[in-house]
């Protein structure tokens, strides 16, 4: 992780992230209503997010273990959607529209987006 000032509330904030896409993988169906080509956008976007989140607060070597934390917690949540639920099924398009927000933010990342919480903690003056 970067050395940030405020590690433990960038750290909330990825247990807030991470938390979210647990419950909304996890919910039962009928909860959840959605338009099957809205919900691979939603998939996308969820993981975009938390794979530039986990981006923005470790060092440029540690982007594809981000990215990999990301998929894996997908992956791990298809096979609950399967064992855990019986309302909800695993879906192999889903974790191609997780693949496909993690690289896209993994790709945004390495163009130099990665390492935004330490540059949001130098604006606000942080450490300074």
């Amino acid at each position: 992780m970067l050395p940030l000032v405020y590690s433990r509330l960038w750290l909330a904030g990825t247990l807030l992230i991470a938390s979210g896409i647990v419950i909304g993988s996890l919910l039962p169906g009928p909860v959840v209503v959605a338009v099957a080509s809205y919900d691979k956008f939603e998939h996308a976007g969820a993981y975009f997010a938390l794979t530039l989140w986990l981006a923005g607060l470790v060092v440029r070597r540690r982007y594809a273990w981000a990215a990999l934390a990301a998929f894996a917690l997908g992956a791990a949540l298809e096979a609950a959607q399967g064992l855990l639920t019986v309302t909800r099924e695993p879906d192999g398009l889903d974790l191609v529209a997780n693949g496909a927000g993690i690289v896209f933010a993994l790709a945004l990342a390495y163009l130099g987006l990665g390492g935004w919480a330490g540059r949001v903690e130098r604006m606000l003056g942080a450490g300074s």
